[in-house]
């Protein structure tokens, strides 16, 4: 299992790393409005709040990759679930996690 968190913590990097890119190479040409939200509605904000969300992307990956325990997972571990499912379970969060926030961003980019 740790060869299956060291290709997810490089998967999650490069992610950052692509998202960091594209962020900053397509800046100026990122509209001033930006889709911030989608849930009941679609909410818009400044493109500064990109940033915001590409700061919370790297810190998600930070603490996955320093094998932080989310709240989700803590409880998971005290209801005794196996330790193979647990680290499935931190992988599928991390990387739905990280594309979720990218996808904010590459959809900026890309509009």
């Amino acid at each position: 299992m740790k060869k299956a968190r060291k290709i997810t913590n490089g998967i999650s990097w490069g992610i950052v790393a692509i998202t960091g890119i594209l962020l900053l190479f397509s800046w100026k040409d990122i509209p001033e409005s930006v889709i911030t939200h989608i849930g009941a509605g679609i909410s818009y904000g400044s493109k500064n709040t990109l940033l915001l969300i590409f700061g919370v992307e790297f810190i998600v990956s930070l603490l996955f990759t320093l094998n932080y325990d989310i709240p989700f997972v803590r409880e998971m571990r005290k209801s005794k679930v196996s330790s193979r499912l647990l680290n499935i379970a931190s992988i599928i969060i991390q990387i739905t996690v990280l594309i979720t926030l990218s996808l904010f961003i590459l959809l900026a980019v890309t509009s």
